[in-house]
């Protein structure tokens, strides 16, 4: 089932029309062949289906909730390291935030988790948030705690969240479990050790220079 907010590009090519009904890109393009459904031509003579055409052909086979385009909440949770996952954490801390959600009267919600340092700025669940965000698409973003987010430049993204209409509701601000304070310690050491290769890399690059210099020099006697 997919809800009518999902759809905001205003064309779908085979691929993505493929994607959301499960069949080959060949069913797709027999389909169209049959009349079945109605795409369209680009000017590169390419099939595209215009927005409309596709909620109203996904409507007809029963995977359309027209939801009229409206917001969604989300559920963002995060843990450090893969032996957080292991050991139930992320799951945890899912249900947390959803029993707490849940009393403020949830319409409806997506839940983003992954496994990732909260340093690191590349991680792919934060980024498909900050793009639901700045799409006007989401109205509230649920997380256990602010450092769920980000470790560092929660204010940033709160000032993202506030000029897109989107709210951010911290559950537990003030209260630190144990798994939290591991994930602190190894976010420092994962600072100490990105500084430390750093200085590593130009105290070679130093000493290399240093060589080359001297390997340049002319030998005693050669003048």
């Amino acid at each position: 089932m997919y809800y009518e907010s999902d759809f905001i590009k205003d064309v779908y090519t085979t691929g993505d029309v493929a994607k959301y009904l499960g069949i080959a890109p060949r069913t797709v393009m027999r389909k169209d062949r049959e009349g079945v459904i109605p795409f369209k031509r680009s000017d590169t003579n390419r099939r595209i289906l215009p927005r409309e055409e596709l909620l109203e052909y996904l409507d007809k086979t029963g995977l359309l909730y027209r939801d009229g385009g409206k917001r969604f909440d989300v559920i963002y949770a995060r843990v450090s390291t893969g032996k957080q996952e292991e050991r139930g954490d992320l799951d945890r801390q899912v249900v947390n935030v959803l029993d707490y959600a849940k009393e403020m009267g949830l319409t409806r919600l997506k839940i983003l988790k992954e496994v990732g340092s909260g340093l690191n700025d590349n991680r792919k669940e934060l980024a498909r948030l900050l793009g639901y965000i700045m799409e006007k698409r989401v109205s509230r973003v649920f997380v256990n705690y602010r450092d769920r987010l980000t470790r560092f430049g929660f204010r940033y993204i709160e000032a993202v969240c506030k000029f897109n209409g989107t709210e951010i509701i911290v559950i537990s601000d003030e209260t630190r479990e144990k798994t939290v304070q591991e994930e602190l310690a190894e976010d420092l050491v994962a600072i100490i050790h990105s500084f430390s290769g750093k200085l590593y890399g130009l105290r070679r690059s130093a000493k290399k220079d240093i060589e080359q210099s001297i390997n340049s020099l002319p030998e005693a006697g050669n003048e």
